[in-house]
C-alpha cells in the first residue's frame, strides 16, 4: 500500500513544475507523514491544504485575541470529504495553536436544488448534483456537526445556537443563490465572529469550461454581499501568493477575508515584533 501510495504522490507531484528536490519532498511526505505542519501546508503535502491554511491564521489569531475556542465551517459537504480533512486539519491546528475548534458541515444533503436563473451558471451545474449518503458520512465524522437543510433555514438557525466566534469558512456551495444564503453567517452578532474571517472560495478561478466571473456564481455573491455591507467586506489577501516559498497555487487566488471594521477587536495590534525601524 506504501509502495502504490508512493507511486501516486510522485505521480501528482511531477504534474506540477517545481524544482526536484521538493516533488521529492513532497511526495515522501505524503506517505511516510515527517514533516511538520506548516512544512505540510507550503509544500501542499496534506489533502486541502487551503483548509489548513485558513484554519492556522484563524487559530493564531484567536490566540493573540485570547479566545480560547472558534468555529469553523464547510458549506457544502457532498460526500463529505473535505468535511473529514477539516477534522483532521482541526486536530492539527489544536495542537499547533491550543485552540480548540467546532466544526460544522452545511448541506442540503440531497445535492443541488435546481438553479434559480443565469446567475447560478445552469450551463456548469444542475439540480441533483453532489447529493450525499448521510448516514455513511455521519459514522465516519468525529467531531465534525453535521447541519442538514436549506442553508436560508439552516443559517439563521445556527446564528441562535451562539457558536463559538467563527474564525474559517469554506464556500463550496456552487451557485450565486446557495452561497447567498450562506454569506449570511457573516451577519452574526460580533461576539459570534473573528474581527477577521478567514474564507476559502472554491468557484472563483479555474479555467475556460466554467468561466467564472463577476457577474455570476460566487463572484457574484461577494460583490453583491459588499454591495450591501458598508462595514462588513470580503476581499482577497493581496500578495498571498509571494508568501510560500514555492510556485503558486490556485488555492492562493481563492482565500479570502471577510473584515468586520465595527468589531470590537478589528483594531487589536495581533503583530507581536517591534515594527520600528533604527537608523543603521
Amino acid at each position: 500500500m506504501k509502495l502504490k501510495q508512493l507511486f501516486q504522490a510522485g505521480f501528482d507531484a511531477l504534474m506540477e513544475p517545481l524544482p526536484t528536490r521538493l516533488l521529492a519532498l513532497r511526495a515522501l511526505d505524503a506517505v511516510f507523514n515527517f514533516l511538520p505542519y506548516e512544512k505540510k501546508l507550503q509544500l501542499r503535502s496534506i489533502t486541502r491544504s487551503q483548509y489548513g491554511f485558513g484554519l492556522l491564521q484563524a487559530a493564531r489569531l484567536a490566540a493573540r485575541l485570547r479566545i480560547p475556542r472558534i468555529s469553523a465551517i464547510e458549506f457544502g459537504v457532498a460526500g463529505g470529504n473535505g468535511l473529514l480533512a477539516l477534522e483532521d486539519h482541526g486536530r492539527r491546528v489544536t495542537r499547533e495553536t491550543g485552540v480548540e475548534i467546532d466544526i460544522y458541515g452545511f448541506d442540503s444533503g440531497a445535492g443541488l436544488p435546481e438553479p434559480i436563473d443565469y446567475r447560478d451558471m445552469p450551463y456548469a451545474w444542475d439540480e441533483g448534483f453532489y447529493a450525499m449518503d448521510v448516514e455513511k458520512l455521519k459514522a465516519r465524522l468525529k467531531s465534525s456537526r453535521l447541519v442538514i437543510g436549506d442553508v436560508r433555514d439552516t443559517v439563521p438557525a445556527f446564528a441562535g445556537t451562539k457558536p463559538a466566534p467563527v474564525g474559517f469558512i469554506s464556500f463550496d456551495l456552487d451557485y450565486y443563490s446557495s452561497t447567498m444564503a450562506a454569506l449570511g453567517v457573516l451577519d452574526l452578532p460580533l461576539e459570534n465572529l473573528l474581527p477577521r474571517v478567514f474564507c476559502y472560495f472554491d468557484d472563483v478561478a479555474g479555467g475556460p469550461r466554467v468561466c467564472y466571473n463577476q457577474f455570476t456564481g460566487e463572484l457574484l455573491a461577494i460583490d453583491e454581499f459588499n454591495d450591501a455591507h458598508p462595514d462588513r467586506k470580503l476581499a482577497q489577501i493581496a500578495g498571498l501568493r509571494h508568501n510560500f516559498q514555492s510556485l503558486p497555487v490556485l488555492w492562493h487566488e481563492q482565500i479570502y477575508v471577510a473584515h468586520l471594521f465595527k468589531h470590537p477587536l478589528y483594531g487589536t495590534r495581533t503583530i507581536a515584533e517591534d515594527q520600528r525601524l533604527k537608523l543603521q
